[in-house]
């Protein structure tokens, strides 16, 4: 009974902050970090405002929470599985390509609210910099991989590679390409892919 008791508990304490977490990520999107209180918080939650604070915490752990879920997110994992399998280069930035993009489609909004705030909260400044560093050695594997397989373009090293991975698929790479176009989020994500690929391959420079 005890355990079954303490389950429901367990249940009923994760959907709180469940609740929580989706209150949060929505106002901060419509009134900014700076702009949301713990009260809107609260109200969308539908729970009161102590609540918020002893289920996750303040406006910078809610950040945090949301921002990790991003840096957390099983399409990165799965992709860099798909990287080490990887026989041809072609394979590799596609699996980057799937990856990046599956995990960005989940997380745009958090994405746009880190990078808007960045420049002047200081919780954001460092999430953010810590995003681009598991990013970046996200990227850096696939780029050694490419490597390892011998099909990287003569002029890049793995350095090198890593970069031009990043120009594509980095954490302002998506944005750029789909805000304000005519783009499907399967065309968008073909162009980055044969783009990418053109840049990184050897097989894919001009002789």
């Amino acid at each position: 009974m005890t355990t079954a008791r303490g389950t429901r508990r367990a249940q009923a304490a994760a959907e709180t902050r469940e609740l929580i977490l989706g209150a949060a990520r929505e106002c901060f999107a419509a009134g900014g970090y700076a702009g949301t209180t713990i009260n809107e918080i609260a109200s969308a939650a539908g729970v009161a405002v102590a609540t918020v604070y002893t289920s996750v915490g303040g406006k910078p752990v809610l950040l945090e929470q949301l921002v990790r879920r991003g840096m957390e997110d099983a399409a990165v994992g799965e992709a860099l599985d798909r990287v080490a399998r990887a026989e041809t280069g072609e394979q590799v930035v596609l699996a980057i390509a799937e990856g990046t993009g599956a995990a960005y489609r989940r997380h745009d909004g958090v994405i746009a609210l880190l990078l808007d705030t960045a420049s002047h909260e200081p919780v954001a400044q460092r999430l953010l910099e810590e995003s681009v560093r598991v990013y970046r050695t996200a990227l850096a594997q696939a780029a050694e991989r490419l490597r390892r397989l011998g099909v990287l373009a003569p002029d890049l090293d793995t350095e090198r590679a890593t970069d031009v991975l990043w120009f594509f698929f980095g954490l302002y790479s998506w944005p750029r390409v789909l805000k304000g176009a005519t783009w499907t989020w399967e065309e968008a994500g073909a162009w980055l892919c044969s783009t990418a690929s053109l840049a990184l391959l050897a097989e894919g420079r001009a002789p």
